[in-house]
């Protein structure tokens, strides 16, 4: 199991994790990326490589 965080200030709600993430585990809820979906995660840090600001962390729990 996979566990997402993401630092609110960080994010500029860009959209890109929303669009790449293929188990669409984020959705954008007021401007910010937030995990909608977080059982959904592949592990495959595809979000992580596409956030500029360094906002995602994905960790195994």
């Amino acid at each position: 199991m996979w566990h997402i965080s993401i630092e609110e200030e960080k994010c500029t709600g860009c959209n890109e994790c929303v669009e790449g993430c293929p188990g669409e585990v984020y959705e954008l809820i007021y401007d910010k990326a937030t995990v909608v979906n977080g059982e959904e995660c592949h592990g495959c840090f595809t979000c992580v490589e596409l956030c500029d600001e360094d906002a995602i962390t994905v960790e195994d729990r």
